[in-house]
């Protein structure tokens, strides 16, 4: 069986704790909720689970330089020229 590669797009539900930098005028405020400015500082765990793909198949929604719906590949697996 030829493998081939082919750009989809999906959605995908994703629960996951990070530490954030935050702006406020107090740690109550923060415990209340009140703060702004939220930078994300480190990704400590994320799960994901996809449920919906869709293969793309129309030329112009290809991103990344792509050029054709479907790239075959040569027996280990990598992109014919």
């Amino acid at each position: 069986m030829k493998t081939y590669l082919i750009q989809e797009e999906y959605k995908e539900y994703v629960t996951g704790i990070r530490v954030v930098q935050v702006e406020a005028d107090s740690i109550q405020d923060v415990l209340d909720g009140e703060y702004d400015n939220a930078d994300i500082i480190e990704e400590i765990y994320a799960d994901g689970e996809t449920y919906e793909t869709n293969m793309i198949d129309d030329k112009q929604f290809l991103v990344g330089n792509w050029k054709e719906l479907v790239r075959e590949c040569d027996s280990n697996g990598v992109p014919k020229e």
